[in-house]
């Protein structure tokens, strides 16, 4: 189970440095997708709850590195979202698309709320704001769903050596 939580928390780390490195190229309108939604829904859906939400909490904590305004905001939501997806994946299978798409859509609408409320608090509630999250909302679920489509596709492929 160590093992487990090791190569999670470096699956993690990767997708950090990817969302600082490439995901600011694929800003359109001031909103930036977030990689790192996908990755906790498919972590989360994946794994033990008890590897899930500790490596959760330290990739947001890593991730509130780059914005000390809200330092703890997303390590929060990050922990808040592992336990609704795993709420929502218990009462059905494991290979259901109509559960994984509403786990995908309703932590992308929790995401928003909790990030609307979060950078209103911080910087204050204007109708720039409610625009940024509402688009970041439909960018975020798009992305969000090819993202953990591709993440489902390359879990599944198998890697075959044959010696002749």
């Amino acid at each position: 189970m160590l093992l487990k939580g090791f190569w999670t928390f470096l699956l993690g780390v990767l997708f950090v440095y990817l969302q600082v490195l490439i995901m600011p190229a694929l800003r359109i309108l001031g909103v930036t997708p977030l990689l790192l939604l996908p990755w906790l829904i498919y972590v989360v859906w994946t794994r033990d709850q008890v590897v899930a939400l500790p490596v959760a909490f330290l990739v947001g904590l890593m991730y509130d590195t780059l914005n000390p305004s809200t330092f703890g905001m997303h390590a929060l939501i990050f922990c808040l979202l592992a336990i609704l997806i795993n709420v929502l994946r218990i009462p059905f299978e494991q290979d259901s698309v109509v559960a994984k798409l509403i786990a995908i859509s309703s932590s992308n609408l929790i995401f928003s709320l909790l990030s609307f409320v979060g950078m209103g608090i911080a910087w204050g509630f204007e109708g720039k704001l409610f625009r940024l999250s509402l688009g970041a909302f439909f960018y975020n679920l798009i992305f969000s769903l090819l993202i953990f489509a591709l993440m489902q596709l390359i879990s599944r492929l198998r890697l075959i050596i044959i010696h002749d």
